[in-house]
């Protein structure tokens, strides 16, 4: 599906209306999604990380909408996904350089305020490459 890892992403970031937050990074994963031959799991990381960030907008809304009561099933479902993204993208990274992989895991897997913020934008920019799939699929 990725010919052109570089191309794939400047069709998200033209998609999203230049809403990628950490395209550099992006880029990295999709390179290494293509030259490892691990597309699919690279896809699937991008699902996953649509519905976190489903997930997150309503746990935003529970305080406001008080139609919401599965409020424990939600946050495990969060945990879980987050978690399932986090291994797979150490799968993904685990054939790239040692530098790489360690700037990855501090910039995004760190457990620290700023890696979560950086791992929320990591979240959108695999959001919008969800919805571009999803768009690409309408299309056809």
């Amino acid at each position: 599906m990725i010919e052109s890892p570089e191309l794939f992403c400047d069709e998200v970031e033209k998609f999203s209306k230049m809403k990628l937050l950490v395209k550099s990074d992006l880029q990295t994963l999709v390179s290494t999604a293509f030259n490892s031959l691990q597309e699919e799991l690279f896809f699937s990381i991008a699902f996953s990380a649509k519905y976190v960030r489903g997930l997150i907008r309503v746990l935003q809304q529970t305080e406001t909408n008080p139609e919401i009561k599965n409020l424990e099933q939600l946050k495990k479902d969060l945990s879980e996904n987050m978690e399932q993204i986090t291994s797979n993208l150490k799968i993904l990274l685990a054939t790239e350089a040692e530098n790489v992989k360690d700037s990855f895991e501090e910039k995004y897997l760190f457990l620290t305020t700023e890696a979560f913020a950086n791992f929320q934008n990591l979240l959108n920019d695999l959001e919008w490459v969800k919805i571009y799939q999803n768009h690409l699929k309408r299309i056809k």
